[in-house]
């Protein structure tokens, strides 16, 4: 992916746009062209990292008119740049959004949607040569996000693979230096939510659930030796009762993760595990879920699970 995101940029001018164009020039926004690399790069890439790659292309574009007056990316745009997911409501491939500095020209291309700020802007990083500011900071930028979207977002902050943030602790602290910006109560207010180590948002949205209902938080990614001998990882479980919760993803549909899938079921029921598995159309309806994750619970525990509080 790195050959894929970079990106040769040119301003365009009335003087030299014939020039560009012949030297294969792309047009990416008024006043800038960009040489693309070879489509051959994107071949056998993800649809969403193919995306991603072109969202970066377009951001590459449009900041080389604003870094030098102390932009840096703002909400959706830095998350799509860091490869962080978003539910769908909240995610804008459409448009690149900049935070510019009080008293600084802010940008009025069209696709450019810039945000100010009364605070000096700064880079946390930089991500494909683009500026990106505090994720904790990023995790603010999100106008009309629910609660569960914002623990959706912060877990994607914490994943088991290449998170952003090592541990809640160095997140607690890049959040305290956001004190006193809007969305900063909410952010609080789910913090305690977040759990480290998930690989997707299905997943945090299926223990949402499992806890808005009423049930236990569950265990998430918790490695399982089996007695034959693999090591998995349960999306979600209740290690003492060998009770799994699964997201199956469309991924799950192909031929060889179906097979492995069956084998790594087979293994883990040999060793009395109890696997609850929910689908994209199973989020629809939480209820259903947590009926299942409860009876499935009750006949393991042989008792009142509302009643007593869960102990492992």
């Amino acid at each position: 992916m790195k050959d894929a995101v970079r990106i040769t940029i040119a301003k365009s001018t009335d003087a030299n746009r014939r020039e560009l164009a012949r030297l294969g020039y792309q047009p990416m926004m008024r006043g800038v062209r960009a040489l693309l690399p070879d489509p051959r790069t994107l071949a056998g890439m993800k649809e969403r990292d193919i995306q991603r790659v072109q969202y970066i292309w377009k951001v590459q574009a449009a900041m080389s008119n604003y870094e030098d007056k102390g932009a840096v990316l703002y909400g959706s745009s830095g998350f799509h740049v860091l490869g962080v997911d978003l539910p769908y409501a909240l995610q804008d491939w459409e448009h690149v959004h900049i935070l510019v500095p009080d008293g600084k020209r802010r940008p009025t291309r069209n696709g450019v949607i810039s945000h100010h700020s009364r605070r000096e802007t700064k880079a946390w990083g930089r991500v494909a040569g683009l500026p990106i500011p505090n994720p904790a900071q990023l995790w603010l930028q999100l106008p009309g996000a629910t609660d569960d979207q914002m623990i959706e977002v912060g877990d994607g902050l914490l994943r088991r693979q290449r998170p952003v943030f090592k541990d809640l602790d160095a997140m607690k602290q890049s959040l305290s230096e956001c004190a006193g910006l809007h969305g900063i109560k909410q952010a609080r207010r789910v913090f305690p939510l977040l759990v480290p180590g998930t690989d997707s948002l299905p997943e945090t949205s299926t223990r949402l659930k499992l806890i808005r209902g009423g049930l236990p938080c569950p265990e998430v990614n918790p490695p399982i030796i089996t007695s034959a001998g693999p090591n998995y990882f349960i999306d979600m479980a209740y290690k003492a009762e060998r009770i799994g919760v699964e997201y199956d993803g469309e991924y799950h549909g192909t031929e060889a993760q179906v097979r492995q899938d069956a084998l790594r079921r087979r293994l883990l029921q040999d060793d009395g595990w109890l696997l609850v598995t929910v689908t994209k159309d199973d989020l629809k309806k939480p209820e259903q879920i947590v009926r299942s994750v409860e009876t499935a619970l009750l006949m393991r525990r042989g008792a009142n699970l509302r009643a007593p509080p869960f102990r492992e």
